[in-house]
């Protein structure tokens, strides 16, 4: 089912002409490209009032047939309708509102070939000057017409969700940019005299500008700028590059150093962390000492001399393999595939406990007299550490 709206729209169109002054002032455009049929153009839904099932963001593609554009009524809809600058409020020039954005007027609109072509008059000296300086230099129509939801495909394969009919013209209007596309613009056609062409070729194009030296020579300076740059060498590391012609391979060498930046950071960042400082060597010889002295008390002349503190602790773990604290911690695992984690709960486990163990007074206090003598006899035989660093040496 079809839905009709009946809406007034600004319909951006570039166009081109001849310009020419007339003896008050005011500029005539000829030949001014209108608009251009058959085509699909893109919308935003908020530009349709009231229009349900389409978010108000969302882009709506629009035909316009050249069968309703150049409509004998239709065409003759435009002849005679006010030029403005820009459209005005609701699109729509009235006799409330004429005095203040009537620039000029628009006559003579015909259909030549896929346009919708017209003369315009200008008589406002600010939209003279700014189509003269290039500020509007694209038309744009606004009219009412009927809008058609009904999906289809354009002749050119564009497909579109909806369709003007119906169009009745109101207003021409001056714009710096036309939705419609660069088909063509008001333009000045005027020839450049004969024998005066001359020729530039920028970055391999050629161009014809005339007899315009100024330009030609600025060209020709950006033209040497752009050829010292690619030609123009770049050294990163031991290896040197063309900017113009390696900057791929130039790409990949800045990646790699990135990369090992990366990398070396990393590594730098780890030796910090793991650097040997006095309070850290305080902590190792403490803990070492206090390892070396919970074996001992758990297995009297267990070695640890040359032992790391994990060696010294799964040596005196599998001294005690028997003992019920080490079998309810291991769980079954064994000692060799313990994990250090494990092997030093059950050695701390085994340290709490080694002093409220049950012993034999007499046969503990002669094992600790004997031992007392084999360690001054060795304490008697090795110089005396000057500093804690090397009483950690000592003590492995």
């Amino acid at each position: 089912m079809k839905i009709l709206y009946q809406l007034k729209i600004g319909d951006f169109a570039p166009s081109e002409s001849s310009r020419s002054f007339t003896k008050e002032g005011y500029l005539k455009c000829v030949n001014v490209r209108l608009a251009k049929a058959p085509q699909v153009r893109q919308y935003y839904a908020y530009e349709f009032p009231s229009l349900e099932g389409f978010t108000a963001d969302q882009i709506i593609n629009v035909y316009t047939p050249a069968d309703e554009l150049f409509k004998p009524e239709s065409v003759a809809s435009f002849s005679g309708v006010d030029a403005t600058d820009y459209h005005p409020p609701k699109n729509e020039i009235n006799a409330s509102n004429w005095k203040e954005y009537h620039t000029g007027y628009c006559e003579n609109v015909r259909q030549e070939g896929d346009f919708l072509v017209g003369d315009l008059l200008i008589k406002d000296k600010n939209s003279i000057d700014l189509i003269q300086s290039n500020e509007r230099i694209e038309m744009s129509l606004g009219y009412a017409a009927v809008l058609v939801l009904e999906n289809g495909t354009a002749p050119d394969s564009t497909p579109y969700q909806a369709k003007f009919i119906n169009f009745i013209g109101n207003h021409v209007a001056l714009v710096k940019y036309g939705r419609c596309g660069g088909d063509c613009r008001i333009g000045d056609e005027k020839p450049s005299p004969k024998g005066k062409k001359m020729e530039v070729k920028v970055n391999g194009i050629r161009f014809e500008i005339g007899d315009n030296q100024a330009l030609a020579d600025a060209l020709k300076q950006q033209e040497d700028q752009l050829t010292n740059i690619k030609a123009a060498k770049l050294k990163v590391g031991d290896k040197q590059f063309t900017v113009g012609d390696e900057l791929t391979a130039v790409q990949a060498v800045v990646d790699t150093l990135h990369t090992e930046n990366t990398d070396l950071k990393q590594k730098v960042g780890d030796l910090e962390k793991n650097q040997i400082t006095p309070e850290k060597l305080d902590q190792v010889v403490a803990e070492r000492t206090s390892v070396v002295a919970d074996a001992t008390a758990l297995v009297p002349g267990i070695k640890t001399n040359g032992c790391s503190c994990e060696q010294i602790k799964r040596d005196v773990i599998t001294a005690k393999a028997g003992d019920s604290l080490v079998v309810a911690v291991l769980g079954g695992i064994a000692i060799g595939d313990a994990k250090p984690e494990q092997v030093d709960t059950v050695f701390r486990a085994l340290s709490a406990v080694k002093s409220v163990s049950p012993s034999n007074a007499v046969g503990d206090a002669l094992n600790q007299f004997q031992q007392q003598q084999v360690n001054v006899a060795k304490q008697a035989e090795q110089p005396k550490p000057s500093t804690k660093k090397e009483a950690w040496k000592q003590s492995f």
